[in-house]
């Protein structure tokens, strides 16, 4: 019973945050960035400093669904990301932009991992109601709420100190890729609700 809450409870958060990802989006795409340049080409600079081989950058579609493909190193943005010229637009291509970091290259790791942990508790769960077993589909469960916490987990180390979250303000400054920065810094919270809400389909990006 204590899992089926917990499970019920995590899902209703993600329902919550997807709520709230796309009210902050839409006041995002309120924003106009003034350095006027597109997710690709602010994807495209961030990227030459931060990784050791610049990754290819296509447009793909989908919405909630920008990530970066280590495997292949190809950056893939949804169409209004890669041609907006908005604060959404700069802030998603930055998110992505930020795992081909040869520093960050675990966090990019760990949400591979952490898609496919999702995908195997959908396996599980489906199974256990299949077999009705509900040892089965507990351990689904339990993987499921695992996975939410891992994202956090990650998206924490992403900036492991707040001297790396400043060191980021200052090449997005030197590089002018987001003007003015101070509209990049009050929505830093779409970052963290783009990673958490997607976190139930994020799995499909690695069929794409």
């Amino acid at each position: 019973m204590i899992v089926e809450i917990i499970f019920i409870i995590v899902i209703v958060l993600i329902l919550l945050i997807n709520l709230l990802l796309r009210s902050v989006a839409k006041t995002c795409k309120g924003l106009k960035n003034t350095s006027k340049l597109s997710g690709m080409e602010i994807a495209r600079i961030l990227s030459s400093k931060l990784s050791n081989e610049e990754p290819h950058i296509i447009k793909k579609s989908g919405r909630f669904l920008d990530h970066y493909n280590r495997d292949r190193n190809v950056i893939k943005l949804s169409p209004e990301v890669f041609d907006g010229e908005d604060m959404y637009a700069a802030t998603m291509a930055i998110n992505v932009a930020l795992e081909t970091d040869k520093e960050r290259k675990n966090v990019s790791l760990g949400r591979k991992m952490n898609s496919f942990l999702v995908m195997a508790s959908y396996i599980m769960i489906i199974i256990g109601a299949i077999a009705k077993n509900d040892l089965i589909i507990h351990l689904g469960m339990i993987l499921f709420v695992l996975t939410f916490i891992i994202e956090f987990v990650l998206l924490a180390s992403l900036f492991k100190t707040e001297e790396d979250l400043n060191n980021l303000y200052e090449l997005i400054k030197k590089e002018k890729l987001v003007k003015p920065i101070e509209d990049y810094k009050d929505n830093y919270l779409l970052v963290a609700l783009s990673r958490l809400a997607t976190l139930p389909y994020n799995f499909i990006n690695y069929f794409r």
